[in-house]
């Protein structure tokens, strides 16, 4: 290759928004298409948009002739998801609504990898699941073995498909993710969504006083919200964090804002190296990865953007304001955090519950970004992929990530785990509203910083983006992580950059 380069009780709400529809052999007539609008309790929509639950059990049951399978059909959900009893609910659910499909739930032990390495060993013997949840470069693995179903003609069918109207309903990042593989067309499907956000201890910052220290922070006022939002790269290595050191060396004892017991005080905490890495490379425009026009992959993070970026993180590392995970002995930033010995802490909206403290209150704001340049946040979580057996238990799977992703569903995961809704309907809905709103929640809870974190989902879903997935695209991501946290530890990066990055290049080339 050249140039390589969120919590309400909703189980009866669940049995709206059936999945209808039938395709052309061996199934039922549904009595309501796809994109029906009425409200009266026949109708199972998956664009309903009443968000009360105005279908019962015993009402669904009377409508069993809008199910689309016929046939009996036996499906396997796999995941590694801790939130089982979410999805028996929305299983059960579904079963009231297709009699003729069994979803069996099936929870894999470890993490997404291991749900892969599960999928891909079951392969030989076709004893996969027919569902599985995984990030794209896992889905991308499995697709070498010709096994991941193209999902456009389901989506698309005009019977049992997605109405126009739940198209423009699912926020297009998520489906974008879906779309960016080396063949074309859409191979996953959007589920389990999150972002990062960058966490901050809002009793300590929020109305600091920085003028005497530089009269250019947040020109001249006190901290504040906003500013913390919108803050640059630029402007927390140059001005910020040299304020914020100043003014914790000038006070005693009794008065200093970094207080914690971990052997080193810093300002600034990434948790992932490789995000970080790939994340500066997209907001700078210096080039990561891409996909040329025959979906072969290519490698683009050597260059002299890059590399002087790695030369501005190595300065800011050496004046112990700013580390990451890779340098702090893999231990993520947040323990620094919470122990008071940090600021500021980026990881991942999925884990926000681990970026709460007694003694302070946290804050969410957007990460930095490139100075004169738009906000760019990675969008992650795994998706959901469909696997090869037979028609009817393809499109048995469609259905249930039909019925899954509806609004009252995707409403119910998103309250009950704290991933992000992948609906704009559901962040405008008005029990999520409730679920976001911080007044009501405990201060320095779970439930306060789920909330906080839901508020923001809901507004840096424009700032998303993905990178391509190809053969190696993995590999390339763990080499970069281990690149940036390589030259944040040199002793001599000057001397050092060119091999470093060339090693990372080399070692992901083995890999394509």
């Amino acid at each position: 290759m050249t140039n390589k380069k969120l919590f309400i009780p909703m189980a009866m709400a669940l049995l709206l928004a059936a999945c209808n529809g039938a395709p052309s052999t061996g199934l039922s007539t549904p009595t309501t298409s796809s994109d029906e609008s009425s409200s009266s309790p026949a109708t199972t929509s998956s664009d309903e948009s009443s968000s009360s639950p105005a279908t019962t059990s015993s009402q669904t049951k009377e409508h069993k002739e809008d199910h689309v399978m016929e046939t009996p059909t036996e499906i396997y959900f796999m995941s590694n998801f801790s939130y089982q009893s979410t999805i028996e609910k929305i299983i059960e659910a579904f079963k009231e609504v297709e009699p003729n499909i069994t979803v069996h739930n099936v929870k894999e032990t470890g993490g997404y990898d291991d749900v892969r390495n599960k999928v891909i060993s079951q392969l030989a013997t076709q004893e996969h699941p027919d569902m599985f949840v995984g990030y794209p470069d896992s889905v991308q693995e499995v697709m070498q073995y010709g096994a991941v179903v193209k999902l456009d003609n389901y989506m698309n069918d005009e019977v049992y498909g997605w109405s126009a109207k739940d198209k423009k309903d699912i926020i297009q990042a998520y489906m974008s993710e879906g779309q960016m593989y080396p063949l074309p067309g859409t191979y996953s499907l959007p589920f389990a969504k999150s972002t990062e956000a960058m966490y901050y201890n809002k009793t300590v910052l929020i109305g600091l006083d920085l003028k005497s220290i530089d009269p250019t922070i947040n020109d001249g006022a006190a901290l504040s919200v906003d500013y913390l939002n919108d803050l640059t790269w630029e402007e927390l290595f140059d001005h910020l964090i040299p304020a914020l050191k100043a003014y914790d060396d000038a006070q005693d004892a009794e008065h200093k804002i970094l207080t914690g017991t971990a052997k080193a005080h810093h300002i600034f905490g990434y948790d992932s190296d490789d995000n970080l890495f790939i994340t500066l490379a997209e907001q700078y425009g210096y080039g990561y990865t891409s996909i040329d026009e025959y979906g072969e992959g290519h490698l683009d993070f050597i260059n002299d953007g890059m590399k002087g970026l790695m030369k501005t993180f190595k300065k800011a590392y050496d004046s112990t304001g700013f580390f990451t995970k890779g340098t702090n002995n893999n231990e993520y930033t947040n323990y620094t955090f919470t122990d008071s010995s940090c600021l500021f802490s980026v990881g991942s909206t999925g884990g926000s519950k681990y970026q709460v403290s007694a003694d302070f209150d946290t804050g969410v704001a957007r990460i930095p970004h490139a100075e004169g340049e738009e906000p760019k946040v990675i969008n992650q979580g795994p998706s959901l992929a469909i696997l090869k057996h037979d028609d009817n238990r393809a499109l048995a799977s469609w259905l249930f990530y039909r019925f899954l992703s509806n609004k009252l569903n995707a409403a119910t995961w998103a309250m009950e785990t704290g991933y992000a809704p992948i609906r704009y309907s559901v962040l405008e809905d008005g029990d999520y509203q409730d679920f976001v709103d911080e007044s009501t929640k405990t201060p320095r809870s779970e439930e306060q910083i789920k909330a906080a974190v839901a508020s923001y989902m809901g507004q840096v879903g424009p700032d998303m983006y993905s990178s391509p997935v190809f053969k190696g695209s993995a590999q390339a991501r763990v080499e970069v992580g281990a690149l940036l946290s390589n030259c944040l530890l040199s002793q001599n990066l000057d001397g050092e950059i060119d091999t470093l990055f060339q090693t990372a290049y080399d070692n992901t080339l083995k890999k394509m």
